[in-house]
């Protein structure tokens, strides 16, 4: 062993010498266009000195969602030379576009070869760039909607190969797209997501950020990528990679493939371990991953990589190498994704780290229309009316022309329910009262101006959302309509605002209602209400006599299962009196109240003050400090812009302001609750 290990120190040395700078090194990677998957001995030399040319960014501002592999692509991007089979680019380009890059002397040779072995060259577009390699997964872009428009994030790749770390800013440039750098040290073969804020990677993302912390990588892809709840586990495999892709992949939002080995393999633990852990996790639609287990003994006598596989629209690509499990593996995927077609790609190149997956990469379709939809439970009760209900989002702007609930019971014939708008991009369709025991399986079908037919889930009728009528009745369930109340009122005058009570359950529900404004009362206060009934309650609000201001009060529901609370808040605008002078020191409020973007916090000083106002969230933690000044008597007024100390936007929930005001005569402090709705 000491022999060994001063043979390799010899070794470093003389190559080290030999280059003589970290310059050099860098140098002979660019020169190289054949790199190994992983670090090569220059390659780590140079790790440690390496400086990314990496220009990080603000993260984006608006709704941020990071798209999946499952979600539909509108081609898909490969680097030439290529690192996979010529078949699999003509099969591809039957469907979608193939984005090539390549060095711009190299195109024509691509081309002809292309043209060589049956591609389609109506889909096939040419990015001119260079690069080190052709594992475009790990180095290509990811991703994300902002604001319903697609976007690129970059990173710095985890390798010190230039030309591969520019990709995501050639393709940026290539589409159009907006360009977000986020500071995160990765690699796309260590990352996946379930298009709806969940994300995993193992722990190569700690080891290779070590100066930062666990909480701070959790904001960052929670910044750039919309991200969560982020998944960090430990790497099964034991090989040198730690890409996630190597032995798991989420199929789709509730469905997680996980690699499995022999109970003699050292590793089998690891890869049950997590197995449980992703079996115990609840997806973004509510309920437990499906977890299915496709066989990889692995080994370089026969490699097994078959987690590392491609989704492409209604096709999985599907690493071969021969092997006696293949048959095997096909079989699982057919078994987890019934209605995609399953397609073998031989390669005697495949290794387990290193095959299909990692040297592809989808194109998030920049059209698509999103289809945002939390399935039904699995058990639902009997005897009501079942609500679907989705909001549509068009990236293209195209209107929607149809939007249909499609349902099936005890495996008969889909049955079709048209959706109607209720708002805001928001369409609902009912499915009719069902016996008890009926099996239910439905998708949502959208077509769109363009023609484009999009559905939920995606493969739509050969693999729907399911649940049963159980025949347990729905307990009792109130809804209040508005949620909150936000008057403006001159003084001297009475008005009458309406509240809706409904009750969305299965058994009667009784209620009383209680507020502690003497300024604000309800009619009526108690009552009963039958299953499916609504009664709307009367509110009368009564400004006689108040002055100009900001006034707060709660209304209180209490009924068979919990307490409802709705938020109240009143705005004088005026008075008789011709705005009276409020003379002492006090925290008037702020307005608007709710508020998107900002809003204005009033107080009065009494006297010449030492004045501080700062904001709070509602664990009590300090947000930020708006003043903290010396200010005459008179009225004030201060913006907050809903961002916190860091100058970072905050996020949509109650906050408290706080006014502390200190005189000769006296101190005062006081306390009101903020609304930010975004």
């Amino acid at each position: 062993m000491k022999r060994t290990i001063s043979i390799l120190f010899i070794f470093i040395i003389t190559i080290t010498t030999s280059l003589n700078s970290v310059d050099k090194i860098t140098q002979r990677i660019k020169d190289n266009p054949i790199l190994a998957h992983f670090l090569n001995l220059e390659e780590i030399l140079l790790n440690e000195d390496y400086e990314r040319d990496f220009t990080p960014t603000e993260p984006p501002t608006g709704e941020i969602r990071q798209t999946s592999e499952f979600e539909h692509m509108e081609g898909v991007l490969v680097v030439y030379p290529l690192g996979v089979p010529y078949n699999l680019i003509a099969e591809m380009s039957q469907d979608i576009t193939i984005y090539t890059i390549v060095e711009s002397y190299q195109q024509s040779q691509c081309e002809t070869s292309y043209q060589n072995n049956g591609v389609n060259m109506d889909n096939c577009e040419f990015i001119n760039a260079p690069t080190n390699t052709y594992w475009v997964r790990d180095y290509g872009p990811w991703f994300v909607s902002v604001d319903n428009e697609i976007a690129i994030v970059n990173f710095p790749y985890n390798r010190p190969r230039p030309y591969d770390d520019d990709i995501p800013i050639e393709v940026a440039n290539y589409f159009g797209l907006d360009l977000y750098g986020m500071d995160l040290e990765s690699t796309g073969g260590n990352y996946m997501c379930d298009g709806n804020f969940i994300g995993a990677s193992t722990n190569l993302i700690y080891e290779e950020n070590l100066g930062l912390t666990t909480t701070q990588i959790d904001q960052l892809v929670l910044d750039y990528l919309g991200i969560e709840n982020y998944h960090v586990t430990l790497d099964p495999l034991g090989d040198y990679i730690k890409h996630i892709d190597c032995w798991g992949k989420f199929l789709d939002v509730d469905k997680v493939l996980i690699g499995q080995v022999p109970q003699s393999d050292y590793r089998y633990e690891d890869f049950e371990f997590v197995a449980d852990y992703f079996a115990d996790q609840t997806s973004a639609w509510g309920n437990n991953y499906e977890v299915y287990r496709i066989y990889t003994p692995g080994g370089y006598s026969q490699a097994t990589p078959y987690t590392n596989s491609l989704i492409l629209n209604n096709k999985v690509f599907v690493p071969q190498t021969g092997s006696q499990w293949d048959d095997e593996a096909l079989a699982t995927y057919e078994e987890a994704m019934p209605g995609y077609e399953i397609i073998g790609v031989y390669s005697s190149g495949w290794i387990d780290t290193d095959a299909l997956h990692c040297r592809t990469r989808g194109i998030a379709d920049r059209n698509m229309l999103y289809i945002q939809h939390d399935p039904m439970d699995e058990n639902v009760p009997s005897g009501i009316n079942y609500e679907i209900g989705t909001q549509l989002t068009s990236y293209s702007n195209e209107e929607i022309v149809s939007a249909t609930v499609y349902y099936k019971v005890n495996s008969g014939n889909y049955i079709a329910v048209e959706m109607y708008l209720g708002g805001q991009n928001n369409y609902y369709a009912y499915i009719p009262v069902l016996p008890d025991g009926s099996e239910v399986g439905y998708y949502i079908n959208v077509i769109d101006g363009s023609g484009d037919s999009f559905n939920h889930p995606f493969i739509g009728p050969a693999d729907p959302h399911t649940f049963t009528v159980s025949g347990n009745p729905n307990p009792a369930e109130l809804v209040v309509d508005p949620t909150l109340f936000s008057i403006e009122m001159p003084a001297n005058e009475i008005s009458i605002e309406i509240m809706e009570l409904s009750n969305i359950g299965g058994e009667v529900l009784d209620y009383n209602i209680s507020e502690t404004a003497d300024w604000l009362s309800l009619d009526p206060t108690s009552g009963t209400l039958p299953a499916g009934v609504s009664q709307n309650i009367e509110l009368s609000f009564d400004t006689t006599d108040m002055i100009w201001g900001i006034y707060d009060t709660e209304i209180t529901i209490i009924d068979n299962r919990e307490e409802t609370i709705i938020p109240v808040i009143l705005t004088i605008t005026s008075t008789d009196a011709g705005n009276e002078v409020i003379s002492n020191t006090k925290l008037i409020g702020n307005y608007p109240n709710p508020f998107n973007p900002e809003t204005t916090i009033q107080y009065n000083l009494e006297n010449d003050s030492e004045v501080t106002v700062t904001i709070y969230n509602v664990k009590g933690q300090l947000v930020c400090t708006l003043v903290k000044a010396s200010q005459e008597a008179g009225i004030h007024n201060i913006t907050w812009n809903g961002k916190d100390s860091n100058n970072r936007n905050v996020s949509s929930g109650i906050y408290f302001s706080s006014l502390y005001a200190s005189d000769e005569e006296c101190d005062y402090t006081n306390v009101k609750k903020i609304i930010l709705l975004k």
